[in-house]
C-alpha cells in the first residue's frame, strides 16, 4: 500500500539514499549529502515541510515530491496563480509508477489549497527558489526531454510540453576567441569587466546563489562606459564531483539578446576566454530553441547540444 505524507525531521538520510540511486544522469547531481540537500532545501527561509510530500511502501521511504507554490520569490503583482514540481523522484521498485503517480495526484490536490490554475511539472521557466546546481544542470528548469520516467508521468496526468532550451556545452581546453575583422574593431570599441562574487541584486537572487561562487562579466563601451549587457557565471561543484571536471554554467544568456550579433559574440568569447584561464574545463548553459540569434551564436563557437528542456504545463481553469 501506498501512502504519501508530509515531510518529517528524520526523512533526510533516506531521501539522500533514495537520491542517490537514481538512475545516473545529466539531470541529478550525485552523489547526494545531507549537507547540500540541507543547504539547497531544507535551511531556506521559505521552506515548507508540508509542501515537501513523501510515499512509503509498507513503511519504508519510495519517493518524494516537492510542492512550490508560486510564491515566496515572486512579487505579489506578479504572481501568475501557478505552483511547480521541481523535485519527484521514486525508488527502483516495481511500484514506482504507482508511487509517482500518488505523489503527484496529492500535489495536485494540495495545490487546490493555494486556488493555483497551473502546475509545472519539472520547475518554471526561470531558476527556482529551490535545487539550483543540484538538477538540470545549469539552470533547475522544465524537465529533461530524456528523462522517459518523468515524460511518462507527464502523459499519463495530462501535462503539455511547451516552451523549449537546449543544453549546450563546451569544453574550453584550448579555446582561442575567433579573430575575424569584425571581432578586431568590437575589441577596440568594447571591454570585459569581471566582477568575483558581486552583491546580489534581489532577495531572489540571494536566495539561490548563496552558496555558490559567483562571477560577473560585463560588455561596457569604452567611449561613454556604458554597460551592454551582462552574464553571470556560477560553479556548479556538485555536477563538477559527478562528471570529474571542473563545471561551470551561464545562468542569464537571454541577456545577449540586448547585444547586436558581432557585440554578443565578442563578449560571449572573451568571457570564455576568462572562465578557462581561471580552470574551468567545461562551460554549460540552456538556450532557447526559439531563439534563432543565440542559438546562431552557440554554433558559431562551437557548442555542442547534449540534451534539452521543456516546460510541463496543465491547467485546472
Amino acid at each position: 500500500m501506498i501512502v504519501v505524507r508530509p515531510f518529517i525531521n528524520s526523512d533526510p538520510p533516506k531521501l539522500v539514499e533514495l537520491w542517490n540511486h537514481q538512475p545516473v544522469s545529466r539531470g541529478l547531481a550525485q552523489p547526494m549529502t545531507i549537507a547540500l540537500l540541507e543547504a539547497q532545501v531544507f535551511a531556506k527561509p521559505y521552506f515548507l515541510p508540508a509542501n515537501l510530500l513523501v510515499a512509503e511502501v509498507d513503511g519504508k521511504i519510495a519517493g518524494m515530491a516537492h510542492l512550490v507554490p508560486d510564491g515566496p520569490l515572486v512579487e505579489e503583482g506578479k504572481r501568475l496563480e501557478t505552483a511547480n514540481i521541481p523535485i519527484l523522484l521514486s525508488a527502483n521498485i516495481p511500484e514506482s509508477a504507482a508511487v509517482e503517480d500518488a505523489l503527484l495526484t496529492a500535489c495536485e490536490a494540495r495545490m487546490a489549497e493555494f486556488t493555483g490554475r497551473a502546475m509545472l511539472l519539472g520547475g518554471t521557466a526561470e531558476p527556482g527558489p529551490f535545487y539550483f546546481g543540484l538538477a538540470k544542470g545549469s539552470c533547475n528548469r522544465g524537465t529533461l526531454v530524456t528523462d522517459t520516467r518523468m515524460n511518462e508521468l507527464a502523459a499519463r496526468h495530462g501535462y503539455v510540453a511547451s516552451t523549449r532550451w537546449a543544453i549546450c556545452h563546451r569544453t574550453l581546453r584550448g579555446f582561442r576567441p575567433p579573430v575575424d575583422r569584425n571581432q578586431i574593431a568590437a575589441r577596440r570599441a568594447l571591454n570585459v569587466v569581471r566582477e568575483d562574487d558581486p552583491p546580489f541584486r534581489s532577495y531572489h537572487e540571494a536566495c539561490i546563489y548563496m552558496h555558490h561562487h559567483q562571477t560577473r562579466f560585463s560588455l561596457v563601451k569604452k567611449l561613454g562606459c556604458e554597460v551592454l549587457a551582462q552574464l553571470t557565471i556560477v560553479q556548479m561543484e556538485a555536477f563538477s564531483h559527478l562528471r570529474g571536471v571542473r563545471t561551470s554554467g551561464i545562468v542569464d544568456m537571454n541577456a545577449l539578446e540586448g547585444c547586436d550579433d558581432v557585440q554578443a559574440q565578442f563578449f560571449l568569447a572573451e568571457t570564455l576566454r576568462q572562465v578557462a584561464e581561471e580552470g574551468t574545463s567545461v562551460i554549460e548553459t540552456q538556450v532557447a530553441t526559439a531563439s534563432d540569434m543565440l542559438t546562431s551564436l552557440a554554433t558559431k563557437l562551437d557548442f555542442e547540444t547534449v540534451d534539452e528542456v521543456h516546460l510541463l504545463v496543465k491547467r485546472f481553469d
